[in-house]
């Protein structure tokens, strides 16, 4: 709504752009002819002044920026903003100017709050307050006061109604200015009358926010031409007003010019207050700004009234030169006095200072004496500044600083390029005209020459000036004015290097012809003054032009219509005085809105936006300034309203649209604003009603709809327009995810992820929308894991709900989308969940179990896990957890075998720990451990075995083989030991036939068997040492002559071979005796546990086996298991510990071993170093028959019968 009104505030703002442009206005009496004479002495002439650190002015401020609104084209009033304005100086400082050359410099910091006043601004209607802060940084050159840099911040803003809480920031703005070289608003020392002009680059950067202008449009680069005169020493008086301070009834009012002659305003300058007591821009955009001083407040100061008088410096620095001017490239006397003020003042002294002299740079470095004091002998050179004057060749500022107390003196070093001692001169540059017409008083320019109009009154500030160094004795100034008319006036004596002024009104006739006059004026026309040392320039002559006005000529269109251009033609307009002429057009745009035209070809185009009568006016400025204008009235036809239709190409269904007239103009209205056109919307229900420029409704259905709009003016012309708007398919929304379990929702963590178990179930919902007719048909689609892409999900209806569980541990990401029955798609939600793995389980191992050796050991686990990961699980079985077969460093996760069953055994007798593991596909393990205590059997009797071998005879030959007669488990039964002992052999010749061991070996053949009754002792040992033994019984016959019976019937006789038979049977039954009696059982182990610390420490380091006798059979190796499911399995065999060894052989100790090793591993030792004979059956070889008396007498002899 404030739009339009917020940037016609903001154009208050733009006072701050155009700073030096402007108009000033004084009154002055139009006594034609009045001569009034004024001197200016040496006391006259003002030096530059000089600032400390907390000097501060505070001036009040007026804005007057009606002008401005008026010819904004927008409908706005605004009183004058008023607020205070405080400048402060806030730093001494090195700073480096525009040119690049180091000078002091003075930080002065401006801020200001300025308000229109509760209902002071109405902006398009709406009435409220306008308030305007300001905050900026000047950067002074502390050696005439020019300006280096000036930086400000401006912020605008509006209170609607004077509410606070409505207000709107208009515009924060930051303004840069930069001027190249500095811009010297003063030319020290000043004098009345004084002329100065200069030529700079103003730079403007600007940078901000707004919401209604572009702030980075204010920048701008422009080449100036200033002049500046000072043309009043009085007390500061404007329009009747005076300031608050009343100080400075010593001032001295400096006006500046454009190069074009415009005047941009004034500056009384007060030494008092050692700045500006009245300052004033006046910018032909339109504003006029006025800072008064009201109060001034100087630091280290005495006697300091704040409202009229600046009072003492405590601290003082006093410079002086010797000579009130100098020649260039002189040396110039320059005397320094450093004080406190008292009385009497006290000296400062032994102080170190720096003396600058800039425009040459010259820096020095005196040091006051016991009297404060110091003399610097300066050579001012030949360097001039950046302001030609009219009273001297140049003026350079001379510093001098104390950095310690940050104290600056300041002087100006005035150059001539003659010295004398008297010099009267007439100075044509130093004239002051004032014009006064139709009783506005203006005072001209010499920079565009001094010209006048018939009746204008003209007041010529005349100057007699001293350019020498004596004091000139009192004469007279002889003028003539342009009419010819001669007056005389005295002068009094005039002070070096100053002057006397005469003050003449001049009223131009009537009949005064078109052309140049002159005023000219003599000073010392008698040609009293003898010491005069050039009376070449005692006589000077001022131009001025005498015209007339310009003739303004118009001529406009006519019948035309509203928003039809009319054309305004200017340019048949004239000046009788020659030159050309530019035109401005004041436009009567609205009722009380008026906008201003440059024209410079006097012709531009206007079309009104309303019918009726409107004024223009033609404002014609010829080249001497001079105007004429002429108002014509234009008739600009009725035509219908215009309107045109805002509204967006397509709504989407089921939501409302708002179509908007626009651009609405009737070009006949009279009516208020907002009330000259009534649209109306037939067909349509608006909830704003029927008869407003706004229609909002909701479509209910998709495709094209037709909307027409009515316009009507109040003189009852209407305007139809129709248009479309598309009502398209609303795309359907989903809600983010969540995820429940157990009914309960799973909050996610700091990063926003839900944490599940795998296979764990959970609940994930989402609610869709989507507009009534799609609600029904609405699909949710699920992906419940990206890396699935085959893993989707789809539900019917807004709600959705899917129960799901992730198989796969890690980082999942939840995607859910909306899909309607037209294809739309909301926006994909997105969630992450971390699916965490479940280690699996493992039981079923018994306890403790015993399992003799190589018999299969039926064991059986349960493994369990989630429901995805128990197929994948891998079930590893570590049958002894001494060895590492692995080779990965642990002894107990070997995987010997796989599968929930197994059926190991083990060929050696020991306590083995058995681990089985069960791992997942993540590598999640479990385990559990059992001991399994391997029992030895020891070799065991062949129940079906032969005994008793009776049929031999004499000579022949028979063969044992020890597997005839024991057995033991399959893996013992190959490896078992066999000694044999008979009766009828003395191996270890000691005289006893038995206990030796006459043979070693699985198969004994004995040859040449004699006849007799012999007894045989098998003996089988396995690989733990226990042992077997049995007693065969071997009967060799003598070999009779035919046959044995016949041959021992026929010696002996039957009754005697019947003794002998039943002596065999009696050796039968011994022998069966002593088997059974010498049978013993191995005793059985211990089930022992094993402890951590046997996986902990490596087996002790074992020698090797001697290996000096030949073997026959060796006990296998530990080896690597090889599983057959679910057949048993035999065990790598291991070393088992007993607790006493087998006795020592004839040797003693293998090489290497000690008795601990013995009594565990002696028995292996000695079953790997005897020779196993190989098995065979018993055969019997027969030998030649001998006699059967021979036979049968050795039986005899045998038996001792």
């Amino acid at each position: 709504m404030f739009g339009r009104a917020c940037q016609a505030a903001f154009l208050v703002a733009l006072f701050l752009t155009s700073m030096g442009l402007g108009v000033v206005e004084s009154s002055v009496l139009n006594e034609e002819h009045r001569i009034e004479q004024r001197s200016q002495g040496v006391s006259g002439a003002v030096d530059v002044p000089t600032y400390r650190i907390g000097d501060e002015w505070v001036y009040e401020t007026k804005f007057d920026v009606s002008q401005l609104l008026a010819q904004a084209n927008v409908s706005a009033s605004l009183n004058a903003l008023t607020g205070d304005t405080t400048n402060e100086v806030t730093d001494i400082f090195y700073a480096t100017d525009n040119n690049g050359d180091t000078v002091l410099a003075y930080e002065v910091e401006i801020s200001g709050g300025f308000t229109s006043g509760n209902s002071g601004a109405n902006l398009e209607g709406v009435s409220g307050r306008l308030d305007i802060d300001y905050d900026g940084i000047d950067i002074l050159r502390a050696r005439d006061l020019a300006t280096i840099t000036s930086d400000f911040t401006l912020e605008v803003a509006f209170r609607p109604f004077n509410l606070g809480f409505l207000e709107q920031t208009l515009g924060v703005v930051t303004f840069e200015n930069t001027y190249t070289p500095a811009k010297e608003r003063y030319d020290f020392p000043i004098r009345n009358g004084d002329q100065w002009w200069m030529e700079f680059e103003a730079e403007t950067t600007s940078s901000g926010s707004s919401d209604y202008f572009d702030p980075t449009s204010f920048d701008s680069q422009e080449d100036e031409n200033n002049s500046w005169q000072v043309i009043k020493n009085e007390a500061p008086v404007e329009d009747g007003d005076s300031p608050q301070y009343t100080g400075c009834d010593d001032a001295y009012k400096i006006a500046e010019w454009n190069a074009t002659g415009v005047n941009l305003g004034f500056n009384w300058y007060c030494p008092a207050v050692r700045g500006s007591v009245w300052n004033r821009i006046v910018n032909p955009a339109g504003f006029t700004i006025d800072w008064i001083l009201k109060t001034y407040n100087p630091t280290d100061s005495n006697s300091v009234n704040p409202s009229s008088s600046p009072g003492g410096r405590n601290t003082v620095i006093s410079v002086s030169t010797a000579t009130t001017a100098t020649l260039p490239n002189a040396i110039e006397q320059v005397s320094i006095a450093y004080s406190v003020a008292g009385s009497p003042s006290i000296p400062i002294k032994n102080t170190n200072l720096q003396l600058r002299y800039e425009i040459a740079g010259t820096i020095l470095n005196p040091t006051t004496d016991n009297n404060g004091q110091a003399q610097v002998a300066l050579n001012v050179s030949d360097e001039v500044d950046d302001t030609p004057a009219s009273d001297d060749h140049t003026s350079n500022g001379v510093v001098v600083y104390d950095p310690a107390a940050r104290i600056v003196g300041a002087t100006t070093v005035v150059q001539d390029l003659s010295v004398v001692g008297v010099d009267l001169i007439a100075q044509a540059g130093s004239v002051i005209v004032e014009r006064t017409r139709n009783g506005d008083t203006t005072t001209l320019s010499a920079s565009i020459g001094y010209n006048a109009l018939p009746g204008d009154v003209l007041m010529f500030s005349l100057p007699a000036q001293n350019r020498g160094v004596l004091t000139a004795p009192g004469t007279a100034m002889e003028v003539q004015t342009p009419d010819g008319t001669v007056l005389r006036e005295t002068l009094s004596p005039i002070a070096p290097y100053a002057e006397e002024r005469v003050m003449v009104n001049w009223s131009v006739p009537s009949n005064m012809p078109i052309g140049t006059a002159a005023m000219t004026f003599t000073v010392d026309p008698d040609e009293n003054v003898t010491a005069d040392a050039n009376r070449s320039n005692n006589d000077a002559s001022l131009s001025v032009f005498i015209g007339r006005a310009p003739t303004a000529f118009m001529d406009v269109d006519e019948g035309k219509y509203t928003f039809e251009n009319v054309t305004l033609n200017a340019t048949e307009s004239f000046d009788i005085d020659g030159g050309d002429v530019d035109c401005v057009f004041e436009i009567e745009s609205r009722v009380g809105l008026i906008d201003v035209i440059e024209a410079p070809g006097c012709w531009t185009q206007w079309n009104w936006s309303n019918s009726g009568t409107w004024s223009v006016k033609v404002l014609v400025v010829d080249e001497e300034l001079d105007t004429d204008e002429l108002v014509v009235d234009v008739v600009v036809l009725n035509r219908a309203p215009t309107f045109n239709l805002t509204h967006p190409v397509s709504v989407e269904v089921e939501n409302p649209i708002t179509v908007e007239a626009v651009d609405i103009e009737d070009v006949d209205t009279s009516s208020p604003s907002g009330q000259q056109v009534v649209i109306s919307w037939p067909g349509l229900t608006c909830a704003e009603g029927l008869t407003q420029p706004t229609c909002t409704f909701t479509p209910m259905f998709e495709g094209p709809v037709n909307i027409t709009a009515v316009a009507t003016d109040d003189d009852g012309d209407t305007t139809v327009l129709s248009s479309e708007v598309m009502v398209l398919n609303v795309p359907p929304t989903i809600s983010p995810p969540t995820l429940t379990k157990g009914g309960v929702e799973v909050v996610p963590d700091e990063n926003g992820t839900w944490h599940i178990n795998e296979d764990e179930l959970g609940l994930l919902k989402a609610t869709a929308g989507d507009s009534a007719n799609d609600e029904g048909t609405m699909i949710v689609e699920w992906f419940p894991s990206l890396a699935d892409e085959n893993w989707t999900l789809t539900s019917v209806g807004v709600a959705s709900q899917q129960l799901v569980s992730w198989n796969t541990s890690g980082e999942h990401i939840v995607q859910v989308r909306a899909i309607d029955a037209d294809g739309a798609t909301s926006d994909i939600q997105q969630a992450t969940v971390m699916v965490h793995n479940v280690p699996p389980t493992v039981q079923g191992l018994p306890g403790n179990s015993p399992v003799v050796e190589d018999d299969p050991l039926n064991l059986t686990v349960t493994a369990q896990d989630t429901a995805s990961d128990q197929a994948t699980l891998t079930i590893c079985w570590d049958l002894n957890a001494k060895l590492d077969t692995d080779g990965d460093g642990v002894r107990d996760n070997d995987c010997e075998l796989t599968g929930a069953s197994v059926a190991p055994s083990w060929s050696t007798k020991g306590v083995r720990m058995i681990t089985v593991t069960v791992t997942d596909d993540d590598g999640a393990f479990a385990q559990q451990s059992m001991n399994v205590s391997v029992l030895n059997v020891k070799p065991r009797e062949s129940i079906d075995a032969q005994t008793s071998y009776t049929n031999l005879t004499e000579g022949d030959n028979l063969t044992l083989m020890g597997a005839d007669f024991f057995y033991d488990e399959a893996t013992d039964n190959e490896i078992l030991a066999f000694t044999w002992d008979s009766s009828h052999l003395d191996s270890d010749l000691d005289g006893d036939p038995e206990g030796d061991d006459d043979f070693t070996g699985g198969t004994w053949t004995i040859n040449d068997l004699p006849p007799g009754e012999w007894t045989v002792i098998v003996t089988a040992t396995d690989d733990d040492g226990e042992s077997e033994q049995r007693s065969l019984t071997v009967v060799v016959a003598e070999l009779p002559p035919s046959g044995l019976f016949e041959s021992i019937t026929s010696e002996l006789g039957t009754t005697t071979t019947a003794v002998i038979g039943l002596l065999g049977i009696i050796i039968i039954g011994l022998a069966v005796f002593l088997f059974f009696t010498r049978q013993r059982t191995a005793p059985a182990e211990e089930f022992g546990m094993f402890e951590q610390s046997q996986f902990a420490e490596a087996p002790k380091p074992v020698a090797s086996l001697p290996v000096s006798e030949p073997v026959a059979a060796s006990v296998p190796a530990e080896s690597a298991p090889v599983q057959t499911q679910p057949a048993a399995y035999s065990a790598p065999a291991e070393p088992v510990a007993v607790n006493t060894g087998p006795p020592l052989p004839a040797t003693g100790l293998p090489e290497g071993w000690t008795m601990e090793q013995w009594n565990y591993y002696g028995e292996q030792w000695l079953a790997a170093n005897q020779p196993a004979p190989a098995p065979v059956q018993p055969i019997v070889s027969q030998t030649p028959p001998t006699p059967a008396s021979s036979e049968l007498q050795s039986l005899l002899d045998d038996l001792d019968l």
